[in-house]
């Protein structure tokens, strides 16, 4: 991948939430977003911090971001699933806050 330079707009990575309605399909969701059909980013919360470290698929310099589209209707998919007290997709934008990487719920 060609070195990106600061003035570049981010690459954007698009996570078409109509098809998340598991966790698992959340991992697959991101994963083809990066790395297309069968890729791999992360398959759980530790997972997806260090894919968001860089590389994996994501400029090794340079800024990206995700747009989850449709995250309403990941949200009520996932509506029982949390980590404590928090909903997994506030989980997620948890990882994604603590990494400084934009994850917008569109």
């Amino acid at each position: 991948m060609t070195p990106l330079h600061d003035s570049d707009p981010p690459v954007v990575f698009r996570i078409d939430g109509r098809k998340v309605k598991s966790v698992k399909d959340f991992y697959r969701e991101v994963g083809f977003a990066v790395n297309g059909p069968d890729g791999y980013f992360g398959r759980n919360l530790d997972a997806l911090a260090d894919c968001l470290r860089g590389g994996f698929g994501t400029p090794e310099s340079g800024r990206f971001e995700f747009e989850w589209e449709q995250s309403a209707v990941s949200r009520r998919h996932l509506k029982e699933v949390s980590r404590g007290r928090r909903s997994f997709v506030d989980s997620v934008q948890d990882v994604f806050d603590d990494a400084g990487v934009t994850l917008t719920l569109r």
